[in-house]
């Protein structure tokens, strides 16, 4: 690199030497991006007879394509990014990020072709397996790249937390996948893959973005001096109703799951409480699209919180609550925070790739201008407007509601696809 684009070359941030190869992080985003079309592709196709139990091969099929097909692909390649730069750690092998890659994509299929049809012969657990095998090699990457940091902060505790949560969902998913095909358990499986439904997407995913999120709202909205009061009780609260939720599930405990969804709630009620802490302190006062999606997160995160809580109160819960809770909670409040931190850091990445050593040599954009804005915000409208019209059809019953938000949906996934592809393709 010539000195003027060294010199020029941002420190700090999301920048530092410490970060995996660029096409690793690519290759998990691509996959997270075709997972997203084909999940969009699959709500569209299920949408008109969207209701009734969730136990059903199509949902079933259709909720892991959704968590393996889009968001944990984005996840895992996001984490390989953050966690040597918030750290400041080399990953800890960059060889072993890409076997299980290639074992998380071949599993992952493997599992959702076989439960969308309900096929529980061989290929069901070996795929599980195969998945099962993938998650833990991410995982012992990025904890024994955390276990090279002398001092661990707050978002550091909570990627931890999520990373063994996740451990514990792809646990309970094998014995699943093996029960289904050869039955051994001595309890209804409908009560452990509840369990292995809120460790994966509260365990992981809502511990994962609320630790990031602080250290992102920090980074990008130039918010620094908060207390962590308010995070610290929120990491409690979250990981001691995981705890109760689970013992509930498992035991059929109705006195544990109130107590840990109330304990739960009053988490999210103390995460939302840092996050306004933080974005009060703030130097940066605009916002932009890539903001909206996730603070519009953040009150899908709520509302699943309340409904979670409605649930477990409810004697016998209409079947449309359960599927709404999920779809607030998955495309709502994940999908949501994902798609709109996306936009932030991969321009960032991009031009820090591609554009950075072009500094003083030539004129270059700044990140914020690879993608304009309009087309991100067209994108964030649609996404909004397709769940909650989803999410109305679900409460009325109509089935062309349904379509109607699946339509809004998927829409909104094929502008998001052709917004990151231009910003994964640009170039000086």
């Amino acid at each position: 690199m010539n000195p003027a684009a060294a010199a020029a070359r941002p420190v700090g941030g999301l920048a530092t030497g410490f970060a995996p190869s660029f096409r690793l992080i690519q290759a998990h985003f691509w996959l997270g991006l075709a997972g997203l079309c084909l999940f969009a592709a699959g709500l569209v196709f299920v949408a008109p007879t969207l209701e009734g139990h969730f136990f059903q091969p199509r949902l079933l099929g259709l909720v892991h394509l959704c968590v393996l097909g889009w968001l944990l692909p984005i996840a895992l390649g996001a984490m390989h990014q953050l966690v040597p730069v918030v750290f400041e750690v080399p990953v800890r092998s960059e060889r072993i990020a890409w076997v299980a890659l290639f074992l998380f994509a071949a599993g992952a299929a493997g599992l959702v072709g076989h439960m969308w049809s309900l096929s529980v012969g061989w290929g069901f657990p070996a795929a599980a397996a195969l998945l099962t095998t993938s998650v833990i090699l991410y995982a012992w990457n990025l904890l024994s790249t955390l276990a090279r940091k002398a001092t661990i902060t707050l978002t550091g505790v909570y990627v931890i937390a999520s990373l063994f949560w996740l451990l514990l969902a792809v646990g309970f998913g094998m014995a699943l996948a093996w029960h289904l095909h050869a039955p051994w358990l001595q309890m209804n499986h409908l009560l452990l893959l509840r369990a292995h439904a809120h460790a994966a997407g509260l365990g992981f995913f809502g511990l994962l973005i609320m630790g990031v999120a602080y250290r992102l709202l920090e980074m990008f909205l130039l918010s620094y001096g908060a207390s962590e009061r308010a995070g610290r009780a929120a990491f409690l609260f979250v990981n001691a109703g995981l705890i109760g939720l689970v013992i509930g599930f498992v035991t059929d405990g109705g006195v544990w799951t109130i107590a840990a969804a109330a304990a739960i709630a009053a988490g999210v009620c103390c995460f939302l409480l840092q996050v306004r802490t933080i974005h009060a302190r703030r130097m940066r006062k605009k916002t932009d699209s890539a903001w909206h999606l996730t603070f519009a997160s953040f009150a899908y995160l709520a509302s699943a919180a309340a409904v979670g809580l409605g649930l477990v109160l409810w004697t016998d819960p209409p079947h449309e609550l359960v599927l709404a809770y999920g779809l607030i909670a998955l495309p709502g409040f994940v999908g949501s925070v994902v798609i709109g931190q996306l936009y932030k850091i991969l321009p960032f990445l991009v031009w820090l790739h591609r554009f950075s050593p072009y500094v003083g040599l030539k004129k270059v954009p700044a990140a914020s201008e690879i993608l304009p804005e309009a087309p991100k915000r067209i994108q964030a409208v649609l996404m909004h407007a397709g769940l909650l019209t989803l999410l109305a059809g679900m409460g009325t019953g109509s089935g062309a509601l349904r379509l109607a938000g699946a339509l809004g949906f998927a829409a909104s996934a094929l502008l998001a696809t052709r917004n990151f592809s231009i910003i994964l393709r640009s170039r000086p």
